[in-house]
């Protein structure tokens, strides 16, 4: 009989509970946001490879066969040093024909600066024989204008006056002579320096051609670009070698420097636009037991690769005691900064 009584006060109990709950809740202290943490940089690995800083593939610049080989795989060489000579006797038959030409042109020219002088010696004579016979001409016409005062006062007979005008018109015409000897002399002259001038262009061609003749003669020798390692050597004395101008030319060395070495390796796109010149990276070596060395990168391509989607980078390494070497692969990590927090949504 108790039991109508109890499910009312059970009822009444679950009433009441959501409001208890509610007050509850309203006089608890709220507890403390939790604190946002900083955005933790990215890595990103790729594999990598080194390479030399420079490298460089030597060929002929004439072509005959080799009389000298200097140098050998795993050389150590300066920058200017001889690695191999070619024979070449008919370039220097070449050379002995233009020092022989120049030397022809030279004299040449001091025959034609020597007639030079001449005409201008000759035109000097002309010059005073012409004063000579102006001087002649002046006496005649003055001796003449005298006669023919005497002739008026019939004082000289006709053959006197007549001899005194014969010897004025040959001092006239000997006048006009010598002023074209001297005109013919000044033609002389020009001439001359004509052919002064020439002589002298003729011996700067000859002296060129000498000089180009000799710069071959230092295409004979193969020399080495800069300091560093020989790497590669696909000759032997006795070889016929090609110029480096023939299609049939091949190397004759490969030089590489290895003081620095360059580490490649190519970033995906997802990674490119955070990569700078600062841009921390660690490259671990297989072939030294994984050692790590830390580095920056150097410079990169900027541009990505049209078909693969990634950016060249490089890392340049000091390498004194060449250890690193070229060929050798690398595993690159590299440290980005934090990627940026999605904007919240409002």
């Amino acid at each position: 009989m108790f039991r109508p009584a109890y499910a009312c006060i059970v009822t009444a109990i679950l009433a009441l509970s959501p409001a208890l709950a509610q007050a509850q809740t309203a006089s608890a202290p709220s507890a403390p946001a939790p604190a946002a943490s900083a955005p933790a940089p990215r890595t990103i690995s790729v594999p990598g490879s080194l390479e030399a800083f420079e490298s460089t593939d030597l060929y002929a610049k004439d072509s005959g066969y080799l009389t000298e080989v200097k140098a050998d795989i795993g050389d150590h060489v300066k920058a200017g040093q001889v690695l191999a000579t070619i024979d070449d006797p008919e370039l220097l038959k070449q050379i002995e024909s233009a020092q022989a030409a120049l030397a022809a042109k030279k004299e040449q020219a001091t025959a034609s600066q020597a007639a030079a002088d001449q005409t201008q010696k000759t035109r000097d004579v002309v010059r005073s024989q012409l004063a000579g016979l102006q001087a002649e001409l002046a006496l005649a016409q003055a001796t003449l204008k005298r006669q023919e005062e005497l002739f008026g006062q019939k004082a000289i007979t006709g053959q006197q006056l007549d001899e005194a005008r014969a010897r004025s018109q040959v001092a006239a015409a000997q006048v006009e002579v010598a002023n074209a000897k001297l005109t013919a002399a000044e033609a002389d002259i020009a001439a001359a320096a004509a052919n002064v001038s020439v002589a002298k262009s003729q011996i700067t061609v000859a002296d060129a051609e000498v000089s180009r003749l000799q710069s071959l003669v230092q295409y004979t020798k193969v020399i080495a670009p800069y300091d560093g390692v020989i790497t590669r050597r696909m000759v032997s004395r006795g070889d016929l070698v090609q110029s480096g101008a023939s299609n049939r030319a091949t190397p004759l060395f490969t030089c590489q420097r290895i003081d620095t070495v360059r580490v490649f390796c190519d970033v995906p796109e997802a990674g490119a636009a955070a990569i700078s010149s600062s841009t921390s990276a660690s490259i671990k070596l297989i072939a030294l037991d994984g050692q790590t060395i830390i580095g920056t990168v150097t410079r990169t391509a900027v541009s990505l690769n049209a078909t693969s989607r990634t950016l060249r980078i490089e890392i340049d390494l000091p390498n004194p005691d060449e250890k690193l070497r070229p060929g050798m692969y690398a595993q690159v990590t590299l440290t980005l900064p934090p990627a940026s927090p999605a904007p919240a949504k409002p």
